[in-house]
């Protein structure tokens, strides 16, 4: 069993790091370089075009965000602040790299916020630059080069003042700044994602083990919702791992469904919690004591666990079996 599992973690780790090696944080414009001219739609109705604003400003900040991003939403009240003590001499320009996003949504966005600098979409505009992630951001200065780019948002107002500074000081030069990339977010999305799906592949196969072992179908292990039913019904109660899996569905669709605050975070919280004392039952309804129910309920082990439970030697009990407690 431990010679298992030193496997299957050795080979989790490895394609964490694999996917974060290959992880690329350039937008394909580096500082330094001229900016390529465009034009961008606004929710006014009107365009902006980057050669024009440059005629009036000397600094055009273009950021690219999308209507659902967090990070976006938290820092742009501090770059309203930072615009509107400079809006004379700089613009920022920030318009949905989202093929989702719509010029309505945007629209709303912009009011709801209570934002006055230009927004719109990026469209087919902006195909020339490669966007790692939200929010980007390339400070275009009055040359029409690239000064500094961005990936992700700026820690505080002080910071995105500092950067906007630089630029508008009579001593500026020219000479660039350095790119900054933001926690990462590439190489850390990449290898959560490449984690999530080895997670759900481990789940399948697991169940898959746990449903046979149990008498049931495996087959039932493939489908989304009767898994989970099935798993819930071998050790305690299928109804409940629907109302589990509905409530983690919800979490995801929050913004369509029009959830938000506690409403929204509440959701994952009471799925987890329905998930604690099914992972319980699950390892005593197969002979195993606590120690596996706990590491069972964490959320980045969940597969794996079923997967080691379900080829392991361990038999089906019922769920009526009591067993003594073991590690």
């Amino acid at each position: 069993m431990k010679k298992i599992i030193s496997i299957l973690l050795t080979v989790l780790l490895i394609a964490a790091l694999g996917c974060s090696a290959y992880a690329d944080s350039g937008i394909g414009v580096e500082p330094g370089q001229a900016m390529p001219d465009f034009t961008v739609s606004l929710t006014d109705g009107t365009t902006a075009t980057l050669s024009e604003l440059l005629k009036e400003k000397d600094l055009v900040v273009l950021n690219i965000f999308a209507s659902w991003c967090g990070p976006c939403e938290r820092e742009f009240p501090e770059m309203e602040t930072v615009y509107q003590a400079n809006s004379e001499r700089m613009v920022i320009l920030s318009v949905s790299g989202d093929p989702a996003d719509t010029m309505e949504m945007i629209s709303d966005y912009k009011a709801s916020h209570s934002l006055s600098f230009p927004m719109g979409l990026a469209g087919d505009a902006l195909d020339f630059l490669t966007i790692p992630g939200f929010p980007t951001s390339s400070f275009i200065d009055r040359s029409g080069n690239a000064g500094f780019i961005k990936v992700g948002a700026f820690a505080s107002q002080e910071e995105f003042e500092g950067k906007v500074n630089t630029f508008l000081s009579a001593d500026y030069n020219g000479k660039p700044l350095t790119s900054e990339v933001a926690h990462s977010i590439t190489p850390y999305l990449l290898g959560f994602l490449a984690l999530s799906a080895f997670g759900g592949l481990f789940l399948i196969i697991g169940r898959w083990c746990l449903l046979r072992k149990a008498g049931k179908p495996g087959w039932h292990s493939l489908i989304p919702f009767l898994s989970t039913y099935k798993e819930y019904s071998i050790c305690w109660n299928g109804w409940l791992g629907l109302l589990a899996e509905l409530c983690t569905l919800a979490f995801f669709a929050s913004g369509a469904l029009g959830l938000e605050g506690v409403v929204r975070y509440a959701l994952p919280l009471v799925g987890f919690l329905i998930s604690i004392p099914e992972s319980l039952k699950l390892t005593r309804a197969f002979g195993k004591g606590t120690f596996v129910g706990v590491l069972l309920c964490i959320p980045g082990l969940r597969g794996l666990g079923r997967f080691i439970l379900g080829v392991s030697k361990a038999k089906y009990q019922g769920t009526a079996t009591k067993v003594e407690v073991v590690s």
